[in-house]
């Protein structure tokens, strides 16, 4: 990072501006996959209980058209006049590292269609013998299993 200072303020400009689309672009797909297509979405541990159900549509579509808003916003160069050198780069940037990143997920015989299967998971479901015990017992067992594993 700290090389960016001989490139110019341009790309330190737009590194920052790419890391801040980038998140929104990353935050706004799971929200939209939650509400996009047929999911057997069930909350975790920790749920809004009837808030998440009645308000989790309205939040949903305020935050991704915020989100879109904003990535918009800063995709536009920094000065009303555009020259090579007041030019927003994020565009270029962030569209090459996209392009590039589908051709390797559909590159023939390496790419990751071929081998990627999913996330693994890593919880085990909750059982009924899990609802019948105390939380000190499944807090006891957590520990149990992450000192195993860890």
């Amino acid at each position: 990072m700290g090389c960016l200072v001989f490139a110019g303020d341009q790309a330190i400009n737009a590194v920052f501006a790419l890391s801040i689309v980038g998140n929104y672009i990353a935050y706004a797909i799971p929200i939209a996959a939650r509400f996009l297509g047929q999911n057997e979405f069930k909350p975790g541990p920790f749920d809004l209980g009837k808030f998440l159900f009645e308000q989790s549509l309205p939040n949903t579509t305020a935050a991704i058209i915020f989100m879109t808003f904003m990535s918009v916003v800063f995709l536009f160069p920094m000065a009303p006049k555009i020259n090579a050198q007041g030019m927003n780069y994020v565009v270029v940037v962030f569209g090459g590292t996209m392009l590039l990143s589908i051709m390797w997920y559909y590159f023939p015989k390496y790419g990751g269609v071929n081998w990627f299967t999913g996330p693994v998971p890593n919880v085990r479901p909750v059982s009924e013998h899990d609802s019948t015990r105390s939380s000190e017992e499944v807090k006891k067992d957590s520990i149990a299993t992450a000192d195993i594993a860890g």
